[in-house]
């Protein structure tokens, strides 16, 4: 995570310059900074697991994909626009699965599911992420 301090910074300092951010669906090619819904597939379809829930690059490297980090946006007392949360940061395949069989495995995906959210919640079972 410490290696990563810089980049997670930079893109704060972008967001909060822009004082927005962009959020993205299928359809749309990625740019640095945008954020997507982690419920939306490609194909539009819709994961429930993950409504919600958002993600984007660390890394401003259009052929480096991993780390992602998690985010949502909240409402806060006194503000008239939701704020965004980063909640943690986590590669593709910890988070929808490895490519394969396993990502379109119900009771994989659920595993998958509980585990991020327990990293979201900082709760460590020793097997998790291992």
């Amino acid at each position: 995570m410490l290696s990563y301090f810089q980049d997670i910074d930079d893109l704060q300092r972008l967001w909060e310059k822009d004082s927005q951010v962009w959020v993205y669906s299928q359809g749309e090619r990625y740019q640095y900074g945008w954020i997507k819904e982690s419920h939306l597939r490609t194909d539009g379809s819709i994961v429930p697991l993950y409504i919600g829930l958002h993600h984007t690059r660390v890394m401003d490297d259009e052929e480096e994909v991993d780390p992602l980090l998690v985010v949502s946006f909240e409402m806060r007392e006194g503000l008239a626009d939701p704020v965004l949360i980063i909640l943690t940061m986590i590669d593709h395949a910890d988070m929808f699965g490895a490519k394969g069989k396993a990502k379109h495995n119900r009771t994989q995906m659920n595993r998958i599911h509980t585990k991020l959210d327990n990293l979201i919640q900082g709760k460590f079972p020793d097997d998790d992420f291992a």
